[in-house]
């Protein structure tokens, strides 16, 4: 057990500093996370979303990268291709967390099987929602934890009450998803565990800018059992940004517009913006849970963002290839529904073990390796995912 826990260790210090990544071959450790896209289905009409936008009849259903991301694959993954998935994934030295999330995860008739497979494997679990249906499945959720320690909870909420369901589309969607907090949080505490595994995220754009540091003084007096409020920068491709990476990969790797048609980038003010991010700083030096932004920009960066979409900020090399991956409803292995990169390949019959090194996966990452980023990538989650935490150093000596 301790040889065990020593190589889990090392190969953490391995995949912290990249050491795969600069040997430029295309190997990799095991993935440091899998995300289980389980449905493509979404109950919601969110602004800033692609799929909530074809839910909304305001995009063509198959338009969009994001919705033909989500559905692309050879067929159909069935509960038994992720059972045997989660299997294979357990198998992995150190094991990687497993996220359910995509589109809505509760939506999909088998979560609770995938769920309870996943936490009876020994694998931590983290389920990103909307809070709609969390109240529903708090008890069977918290039924299948054996520890508390094996299992997270991201719920995505935008701002208070009636603006946050009119970003999401639909109405009674913020009460809904405090009432699922809160069922939660009680259902855990009838277990005898103390602060449940709830976060909050929020995602910035130009509906809710000048409302960001109201909503954090609002969810403080709604005293919300959660752990932690995350605020996201938008994860979009405009015009600016197509237009650049088009110039150089037309013929090979196009790319189209992606997460905008419902936000109007531009419409962001960088000085308000970075005026409420300063005011939530100073509420949280004394808020009862911790504040994060993903990414943490300067301001000099923060401006950089909005106003120039296509210019990298902060970080400019992905190597999301070797340590993230998502498998879409129909098997496909893909970097991320958000990424422009084709399909890796299908696990859907396959062993992930052997094609997650396979020639195809090497290659990928090779030509990803050589370009760093490509301009696409440049308002992507995966990308800034990337850039090492150094303050996670520490986690190696434990």
């Amino acid at each position: 057990m301790k040889k065990r826990r020593l190589l889990s260790r090392l190969l953490h210090g391995f995949n912290f500093f990249n050491a795969d990544y600069y040997l430029g071959r295309g190997y990799s450790l095991p993935p440091k996370s899998v995300c289980l896209i389980l449905s493509h289905a979404c109950n919601l009409k969110c602004r800033m979303c692609d799929i909530g936008r074809a839910n909304a009849n305001e995009a063509p259903p198959d338009g969009s990268p994001l919705v033909q991301a989500m559905h692309s694959g050879p067929q159909p993954m069935q509960l038994e291709d992720w059972l045997s998935l989660v299997d294979q994934l357990s198998s992995f030295t150190p094991k990687p967390l497993l996220l359910l999330t995509g589109a809505e995860p509760f939506l999909a008739p088998h979560w609770q099987r995938v769920a309870r497979h996943i936490l009876n494997k020994g694998l931590r679990l983290h389920i990103t929602t909307n809070g709609t249906l969390l109240k529903r499945c708090a008890e069977n959720l918290i039924s299948l934890c054996p520890h508390p320690s094996a299992l997270d909870i991201t719920v995505s909420i935008d701002a208070l009450g009636g603006l946050h369901d009119q970003i999401r589309g639909v109405d009674g969607t913020f009460e809904l998803a405090l009432n699922g907090i809160r069922a939660f949080a009680a259902a855990w505490a009838r277990k005898g565990w103390h602060q449940p595994p709830i976060n909050i995220t929020c995602t910035i754009s130009n509906l809710n800018v000048d409302h960001l540091a109201t909503f954090m003084q609002g969810i403080i007096a709604l005293s919300l059992p959660i752990r932690g409020l995350t605020f996201n920068h938008l994860w979009f491709r405009d015009s600016t940004i197509t237009a650049r990476h088009n110039q150089q990969y037309l013929e090979t790797l196009p790319i189209a517009e992606e997460n905008i048609q419902g936000v109007d980038i531009k419409a962001i003010d960088a000085d308000m913006l970075t005026g409420n991010i300063q005011a939530i700083k100073k509420i949280a030096a004394t808020a009862p849970f911790p504040v994060y932004f993903e990414p943490e920009l300067n301001n000099t960066e923060l401006r950089a963002y909005y106003n120039r979409p296509e210019q990298f900020v902060a970080y400019n090399k992905c190597t999301a290839a070797w340590r993230n991956i998502a498998i879409t409803p129909s098997g496909s292995m893909i970097l991320s529904p958000l990424c422009f990169l084709p399909a890796i390949d299908s696990v859907k019959g396959y062993n992930f073990r052997e094609i997650w090194n396979a020639q195809p996966a090497r290659d990928l990452r090779k030509k990803l390796f050589r370009a760093g980023a490509y301009p696409a990538c440049a308002r992507c989650c995966m990308l800034f995912g990337s850039r090492p935490k150094y303050h996670k150093l520490t986690s190696l000596f434990r």
